[in-house]
């Protein structure tokens, strides 16, 4: 449970990042953003695009949006939303109906509304700002519930999947892409030692971290004090992103493309390289390939995903500590489960001497 000054701090964080034109959803693409390798053209392309779509010029959004979102759902409730770049595009593209999305940030929600005015598809885009927990959204209203990397967000993570599990219709869809690695962005120490291993590979020129304006001798390890000053809510309970999917949902599709070695690696050092030299581009491709192969041969988990679920009818109780520990590995499968067998009858002999006492008592 979230206490209302650390909402309030989260909110102003984001609202300072939005009015300030940051990579945060500000824009549709930075290029050669120092922080985010998501937004990077070429990387995307090389480290996302080609492991979820099978295609270097695919897009998670429209390869899962022609295969789920076609027909389009009558209604799609989306969460944090953002400037509603994404949503806009859902619209646009037809795989909703009527998309009802929802943004804490009012700088945000304010800068879309203004985007959207007057486009032939802004009647069926409805932008709102505020949280989405306290809102007296219909039970089973929606067939769809969209989230873009805000489940990781959540300091009510499990109230925020009981809401999710609540709005949707039987067998609705729960689409999300997120951040699924270690609270906070702690990362496991595992992970942290073989980025320091890439590191070292590198040359003088490309360690130089334009953020900490030094040479790097190792990957950015932010510790919790940090992050909490940095921003709160970034990835408070994120690690229980998937165990609780697969509590509330069944999941049909999941992408798993990594990012455990991808977003620290590149962080700060991404303007060291002239992305159009083929040299550049080769020792960034080699990056990438490292962590697809460690991540495939069970190494290291990911800690990015995009997942496709359907809502459970009945939710399935808690993962064992095992379990959840494990779920972010490529060799993870859901237990079975658990279906309580009906007890055996009573020999018969024994049903006999039963129904026989039970005589006697009543004619005694």
């Amino acid at each position: 449970m979230s206490t209302p000054d650390e909402t309030a701090a989260s909110t102003a964080v984001w609202d300072q990042r939005y009015e300030g034109g940051e990579h945060v959803g500000s824009r549709e693409n930075i290029e050669g953003d120092p922080v985010d390798y998501t937004q990077h053209k070429f990387l995307y392309r090389h480290a996302i695009a080609e492991p979820t779509t099978g295609s270097p010029d695919g897009w998670i959004i429209d390869a899962i949006g022609e295969k789920y979102l076609t027909p389009p759902p009558a209604k799609m409730l989306s969460i944090g939303c953002g400037m509603a770049f994404i949503e806009e595009h859902l619209a646009r593209a037809g795989f909703a109906g009527h998309i009802l999305a929802y943004e804490m940030s009012r700088s945000a929600i304010t800068a879309a509304k203004e985007r959207v005015a007057g486009q032939p598809y802004a009647d069926r885009l409805e932008l709102r700002s505020g949280d989405v927990l306290t809102e007296d959204l219909q039970t089973a209203g929606f067939d769809v519930v969209f989230v873009q990397a805000a489940i990781h967000h959540f300091f009510d993570i499990e109230a925020m999947f009981q809401l999710m599990h609540r709005v949707l219709k039987p067998d609705g869809l729960l689409i999300y892409d997120e951040y699924i690695g270690p609270d906070h962005h702690i990362y496991d120490d595992h992970v942290v030692a073989v980025m320091d291993r890439i590191n070292a590979c590198l040359s003088p020129a490309y360690r130089w971290d334009h953020l900490a304006k030094h040479e790097r001798q190792g990957v950015p390890k932010p510790d919790l004090q940090w992050m909490l000053q940095h921003d709160p809510s970034e990835g408070v309970h994120a690690s229980q992103i998937l165990p609780l999917t697969h509590r509330y949902f069944d999941v049909i599709d999941r992408r798993d493309y990594g990012g455990s070695i991808m977003r620290p690696f590149f962080t700060g050092i991404l303007p060291n390289f002239d992305w159009t030299d083929p040299k550049d581009q080769t020792v960034g491709r080699l990056v990438v390939l490292m962590e697809r192969l460690l991540v495939e041969k069970g190494a290291v988990p990911s800690y990015q995903t995009a997942v496709v679920a359907r809502r459970r009818a009945t939710i399935l109780p808690p993962l064992s500590e095992a379990e959840a520990a494990r779920i972010n590995y490529a060799d993870w499968t859901p237990p079975a489960p658990q279906v309580l067998q009906p007890a055996p009858p009573p020999p018969f002999g024994l049903l006999t001497r039963l129904i026989g006492s039970l005589v006697r008592r009543v004619r005694g």
